[in-house]
């Protein structure tokens, strides 16, 4: 039989869908966390572990992990075979998918030349021998905007940048900015008023900083849910407090308005800005001395605390590099400092450099007597981990810290995780566009549109193998797919070999333990999607991980990674979900199985759910991300796999019409009066 929901008409302008928002930050479940996991063993990564090795706890209440992927940086490759993008748009998506998003940030205010240069060599042993094809690099100072930032698959220009341009560290030089010069032009009358100049300058510089470190914070958390590393080369900051004496009067005046004033230049009277005809400076004397009581009650201590809170929640790690390597004295000898207090400057900065790392579950190389091969360890270190997605359950918007731990089942394991991350405030996740359930209010998306756009969270680009599974009566169908820049890799030519393994974890009504069952399959040279049909065995009704191993006949490396699908009980009828398929110039008139759940406009989208039995009614529709309904035709029908018998309910849809966002087709499958609701979210990136 074959059903068609008709809807509005066969075309529907692009307009009539182009109103969405902004990805919301929290997405459509406020509770939907993730957790970077990083494992390692005497040392060294380990890349063998399984979903069930994990436990997560939240604020020490466990939690039940809905995603676990392992991620692996690729080693670096030649230059010339990276491709970045032409545009922002594309540079930003390139960026949110890449496998590790790294950000140099250079504190020219807060490192001494000869930190700048000793920094050349580090950072271009990094680029070259760490930075993988799926990272991106991008480059900020504390003068820039991080929407200015580059980021790039090619590391080439940066190189040459840092090794011409040296000469960036500003701290301790002569260098003034044009608003520094004001500065000084306001207080050059007396040796006191000078040294009140140069406290301003010194605040307003580590101000800068901070302020810039802050906005890279949520521009990253914009960018990206994963993690965002961060290397800070800095000699750290005073982190200054309010200081009275900052304020105090100079030659019986304090600071008040600009009073009215004639301008020598336009005979009219004087403006904010204009040029003080006392002092030769655009900046007047009353701005200077407002802008000097502002920052005598700056607490830059406080602004720091916050920003690692805002780091931590927004996945951010920061790796703070004194580039200068094994040092004695902090400050140059001429400046006349005493010894022990240059060293409790220094061990003071370094204490708050060390907080900043810890935090954020980053690493600070300080007084490192090889900087290169203590940067290179680190981001060794970071080359694989685990990504862990759990629905907390904690649902409260109050915004409150949330403590998160990490636990293997494993004897002699290091496990790095963030710590926790503060939870959306009411107002942060309305503004997000997450809908806020209160009494006679307006009802959000229900939850099975709900889980279905969570599902995407882990749809990163990039990733060398992906995988998808649902469950149906005694069996799991599987599809894993290699992405086709992994597929041209010269050791994938000649094909591969595929495992996947189902290991139950836990069995509806069974006391004895399940044994797993592998399937394996051959991989046809320039074959991309394998569909697993079911394991050769009975499945019982139960959770079961579903770990794709997929190991290249020319190499020894293999690809892994897990997803879960959940066997129904045995008189259930419908599948616990829907595999997608596309058509699309890359496919010709075949429809092919896919895990990826992005695609573009030029496609269509086909979505099967196992059935067990015969007599269902269906039909299907596609819903926008707030769960209303679509003016889109949506096809339904039922088809009978001719190879295993299997039977599925398809749903089929063009996307041509739609907009860029994120999409839920539903299949409402009836039957002796009974309606089941299956969904499946998708995002249509062009």
């Amino acid at each position: 039989m074959r059903y068609r929901v008709l809807l509005l008409g066969l075309a529907v302008p692009a307009l009539l869908l182009a109103q969405q928002p902004e990805l919301p930050r929290f997405r459509a479940g406020t509770n939907l966390v993730r957790v970077d996991a990083y494992v390692s063993k005497d040392n060294v990564a380990l890349t063998d572990l399984k979903a069930a090795d994990f436990a997560v706890f939240e604020d020490d209440k466990p939690q039940k992990i809905e995603s676990f992927e392992l991620i692996e940086a690729r080693k670096p490759n030649p230059q010339t075979e990276r491709v970045d993008a032409t545009n922002v748009r594309d540079m930003n998506q390139q960026a949110a998918n890449a496998t590790r998003l790294f950000t140099l940030f250079f504190d020219r205010w807060h490192v001494q030349l000869a930190g700048s240069y000793r920094a050349r060599k580090p950072i271009v042993d990094v680029l070259d021998r760490v930075i993988g094809p799926d990272d991106m690099v991008g480059v900020m100072t504390p003068e820039m905007s991080p929407g200015a930032i580059t980021y790039s698959h090619k590391t080439g220009s940066i190189e040459r940048e840092i090794t011409d341009n040296w000469t960036w560290g500003a701290k301790n030089s002569t260098y003034r900015s044009p608003r520094e010069d004001a500065i000084n032009g306001c207080y050059a009358t007396t040796d006191s008023a000078r040294d009140i100049a140069g406290k301003m300058i010194a605040r307003l510089r580590e101000e800068e900083t901070l302020n810039a470190l802050d906005a890279l914070v949520s521009h990253l958390e914009a960018l990206r849910p994963e993690r965002k590393f961060v290397m800070v080369f800095t000699e750290g900051w005073p982190l200054f407090r309010p200081d009275d004496s900052l304020s105090r009067s100079i030659e019986g005046q304090v600071p008040g308005q600009d009073p009215v004033r004639v301008n020598p230049l336009t005979g009219g009277f004087t403006k904010q800005g204009d040029q003080d005809n006392r002092t030769g400076q655009a900046m007047t004397y009353e701005a200077c001395e407002r802008l000097r009581t502002m920052l005598a009650y700056s607490d830059h201590e406080t602004v720091f605390r916050q920003l690692l809170q805002r780091a931590n929640r927004a996945n951010v790690s920061f790796y703070p590099v004194d580039a200068r390597g094994l040092i004695v004295f902090d400050t140059p000898i001429e400046l006349g400092v005493p010894p022990y207090v240059d060293q409790a400057w220094m061990n003071r900065r370094f204490e708050d450099l060390r907080t900043m790392a810890s935090q954020t579950d980053g690493e600070a190389v300080l007084n490192a007597t090889d900087v290169s091969k203590a940067m290179q360890k680190i981001f060794a270190d970071v080359g694989s981990y685990y990504l862990l997605g759990y629905y907390s359950t904690n649902g409260k918007l109050d915004g409150r810290f949330r403590r998160i731990r990490v636990e293997v089942q494993r004897e002699g394991v290091d496990v790095r995780s963030r710590p926790g991350y503060l939870a959306p405030t009411e107002a942060e996740a309305r503004a997000s566009g997450v809908a806020i359930e209160r009494a006679g209010a307006k009802a959000g998306p229900p939850p099975t549109v709900t889980r279905a756009l969570d599902a995407l969270a882990p749809a990163r680009g990039n990733l060398p193998m992906r995988v998808q599974a649902v469950g149906g009566r005694n069996s799991i169908r599987a599809v894993v797919e290699l992405d086709p820049v992994t597929a041209k890799l010269p050791e994938w030519l000649s094909g591969g070999t595929l495992r996947v393994t189902f290991e139950a974890e836990h069995m509806t009504g069974v006391s004895t333990p399940v044994q797993s069952q592998t399937v394996t399959r051959s991989v046809d040279p320039g074959q991309r999607s394998i569909v697993i049909n079911g394991s050769d065995q009975p499945l019982s009704p139960g959770r079961y991980s579903v770990r794709a191993e997929l190991t290249p006949r020319n190499g020894r490396s293999a690809i892994q990674i897990t997803t879960f699908a959940t066997v129904p009980a045995d008189a259930a009828e419908v599948g616990t979900g829907g595999l997608a398929a596309r058509r699309g110039p890359s496919t010709g008139l075949a429809y092919v199985a896919t895990a990826d759940s992005r695609f573009r406009r030029t496609e269509r989208l086909r979505l099967e759910v196992p059935l067990a039995g015969e007599g269902f009614t269906g039909s299907a529709r596609l819903l926008t991300r707030d769960g209303q309904a679509t003016p889109l035709i949506v096809s339904f029908s039922e088809r009978t796999d001719e190879a295993t018998k299997q039977q599925f309910g398809v749903a089929d849809v063009t996307l041509a019409p739609l907009a860029e966002g994120e999409y839920v087709i539903e299949i409402s499958l009836t039957k002796g009066g009974k309606t089941e609701v299956i969904t499946y979210g998708f995002r249509l990136v062009s």
